[in-house]
C-alpha cells in the first residue's frame, strides 16, 4: 500500500521558517534568548581543484568552508539592550577605543572574542509544542560584522541591528528522539491514548 505524501497526512508536521530561536550564554548577561527578526541557517561550501590532462578536465573535492551566517536582532532597550550587551562583547574581545598610546597597543583575540561572545550560539528550529526538533551549535563564533541600523522620522518600525558571526563549523543535533515521541503522542492523541 502506497504512503500517502506529507501534506495528506493529519499527523504530518513539516518544518516550519516561522518556529525557532536563536540563544547564546554571554559571560556578562548570563544565558540569553535574542529578539531576531531573522536569521540564516549555518551552511558550508567545498571547494574544487581542477587538474587538466589533455583535452579534459577533472575535479577534485577541496576543503570544506562553513560560511559566515548573518541575523538581524530588534533593539529591545531596557537592561537587556542590545547596543550596551555588544559595547560590551566588543570590549571583552580586547578592542579599545584608541584614545591613549596605552589603549592603542590592546588588540582583539579570537581566544577573547569566542569568550566574549558566550562560547557557543545555537539556532533552534521548534515543533508546535515549542519543543526543540533541530539545533544548530556555532562552535567558536565571534563577531565579524554589527550594523547598528538606520532611523527615520517616516517610518513606525523597531529599530533593528544586523549581526555577522563568524564560526569555525557548526554542529547538527537533530533531535528526532523528540520529533518521533511529538508524533507519536499526537498519533495516540487522536485515538485518545496516552503515551
Amino acid at each position: 500500500m502506497p504512503t500517502a505524501p506529507f501534506w495528506g497526512s493529519q499527523f504530518s508536521d513539516p518544518k516550519r521558517k516561522f518556529r525557532w530561536i536563536v540563544r547564546f550564554t554571554n559571560p556578562d548577561q548570563g544565558a540569553l534568548q535574542l529578539a531576531a527578526k531573522n536569521v540564516r541557517k549555518p551552511s558550508f561550501e567545498i571547494g574544487s581543484v581542477a587538474h587538466k590532462w589533455l583535452n579534459h578536465t577533472f575535479y577534485f573535492p577541496a576543503r570544506l568552508e562553513w560560511k559566515e551566517i548573518s541575523l538581524s536582532l530588534v533593539d529591545i532597550g531596557g537592561e537587556r539592550d542590545i547596543v550596551t550587551i555588544i559595547d560590551g562583547m566588543m570590549t571583552n574581545s580586547g578592542y579599545r577605543l584608541p584614545e591613549t598610546a596605552e589603549q592603542s597597543k590592546v588588540a582583539i583575540t579570537k581566544g577573547a572574542s569566542v569568550h566574549a561572545f558566550g562560547n557557543y550560539f545555537e539556532v533552534v528550529q521548534l515543533d508546535a509544542d515549542g519543543d526543540d526538533i533541530e539545533k544548530w551549535t556555532l562552535v567558536n563564533p565571534w563577531i565579524k560584522m554589527v550594523d547598528y541600523g538606520d532611523l527615520d522620522y517616516g517610518a513606525d518600525d523597531l529599530v533593528e541591528i544586523g549581526l555577522t558571526i563568524q564560526y569555525d563549523y557548526a554542529k547538527k543535533e537533530p533531535l528526532v528522539f523528540q520529533r518521533a515521541k511529538n508524533v507519536i503522542g499526537g498519533i495516540a492523541g487522536a485515538f485518545g491514548v496516552d503515551v
